[in-house]
């Protein structure tokens, strides 16, 4: 309850104790912050953390559209094939990073099992096909 933990109806942040930033060597799927750099607020207190401390995952996206032009006869009449590819190298691109706290108010250890962890993913390669007649 907050009003029991902040002594107001607002709810508290954690308190950033260490950079949570790791060298990109060392993030993994299950590890992509120092967890151990969070801790649970005293009571009493709004905790220290700010708004956007860390950076989700970067993104890597290629949209490629190829058309070809078919003459039919004569300059008034063509058919023209388009494909487009929407993520065309189809890399794998994590969305979110789970980011929720749950503190043992009793020993203040963290207790939640995904913090830290690859939330989500973005969407996979998508390939669009089209055909248009032009008269």
């Amino acid at each position: 309850n907050s009003e029991e933990w902040t002594g107001s109806a607002e709810g508290a942040r954690v308190d950033v104790i260490g950079d949570p930033n790791l060298p990109k060597s060392e993030r993994t799927f299950d590890r992509w912050f120092r967890t151990e750099a969070f801790a649970m607020p005293k009571k009493g207190t709004f905790g220290n953390a700010g708004v956007n401390i860390m950076r989700n995952p970067g993104i890597n996206n290629w949209d490629i559209s190829i058309t070809k032009k078919v003459p039919l006869g004569s300059e008034q009449r063509w058919l023209q094939f388009r494909t487009e590819l929407f993520n065309a190298w189809n890399h794998t691109q994590w969305s979110s990073i789970s980011t929720g706290t749950q503190f043992d108010n009793a020993t203040g250890q963290q207790l939640s099992p995904t913090f830290g962890r690859i939330s989500g993913t973005r969407d996979p390669r998508f390939i669009q096909l089209s055909l248009k007649l032009f008269f």
